[in-house]
């Protein structure tokens, strides 16, 4: 698992780079000039915190002039990090100072062209909240349904452990890890009915506001056919998607690259809001 921040676009239909596509797309709302032609982006309205801030930043020009300064091959492409307009600071590790409460929803997955929100790993970042600006567009690989049957189980047990850890650690639910639930279970069956029923209730509350992962049969069908980073879903909020210029994300996603897969040569972005 990459332990950078990251970034992800959904694909769209039919996505064409400038060579195909003399306008914007009706529902594009950013453009992203690059030397190697315009993405255009549609960005949705059920992940409103993310969908202003991006706004919000490509108005202010906040991107202008920063790269893609992270390409991994068969994976993503990864921009939007203000440390990379003049190298002040480390690559990976700038942005506006905030983060974004994460926007998960189960309808949107890491398929090729998806536009997500980096965010820092899981020890300093407990509740998955998005980078204020750093951001990925996916180009992915295909999978085959044994690989998608291993990594939707994977996903499911890694966020179950991951909330169960989450909710124990809670002061308020100290009493937990103060039980013996085998031994009560031998010496006083009715308590530990009761106590059994008390976790189950509480903490089966709290584990709705994690993301669950289950492939519809059109994620499968699209990750078989089209690719994406299956494994990256329910952890990252996947925000938006590319509607022209997929030909553009993939050509940046073959360049080469050096040791920490910068590009070898920069590749500079800026953003034109279209709504």
């Amino acid at each position: 698992m990459i332990k950078k921040l990251f970034f992800a676009l959904l694909v769209g239909g039919a996505a064409l780079g400038m060579s195909g596509c003399d306008k914007a797309p009706e529902n594009a709302d950013v453009k992203i000039s690059t030397d190697y032609g315009d993405v255009y982006v549609d960005l949705y309205d059920d992940t409103p915190e993310h969908k202003q801030n991006f706004l919000k930043l490509a108005k202010e020009g906040f991107f202008d002039g920063t790269n893609f300064h992270r390409i991994i091959k068969e994976f993503m492409i990864q921009g939007g990090d203000p440390n990379t307009k003049d190298n002040s600071g480390p690559a990976g590790q700038g942005g506006p100072g905030y983060t974004i409460k994460r926007e998960i929803q189960p309808g949107h997955f890491h398929k090729i062209g998806a536009l997500a929100a980096a965010r820092t790993p899981d020890a300093a970042n407990p509740n998955w909240e998005s980078s204020g600006s750093q951001f990925y567009i996916v180009t992915g690989k295909k999978w085959t349904t044994e690989e998608l049957d291993q990594m939707e189980q994977q996903i499911g047990m890694t966020i179950d452990s991951y909330a169960s850890a989450q909710w124990q650690a809670d002061p308020k639910n100290g009493w937990v890890r103060m039980v013996n639930l085998q031994t009560l279970q031998t010496s006083n069956p009715d308590s530990f009915a009761i106590v059994d029923a008390r976790i189950k209730s509480e903490y089966g509350a709290y584990r709705e506001q994690w993301p669950k992962v289950k492939f519809t049969p059109e994620m499968r069908n699209t990750y078989m056919t089209q690719g994406g980073v299956p494994f990256l879903d329910g952890t990252y909020t996947v925000f938006g998607e590319v509607v022209g210029g997929l030909d553009v994300v993939n050509e940046i996603g073959r360049v080469q690259t050096q040791p920490g897969d910068a590009p070898v040569k920069e590749i500079k972005m800026t953003m034109t809001v279209l709504k």
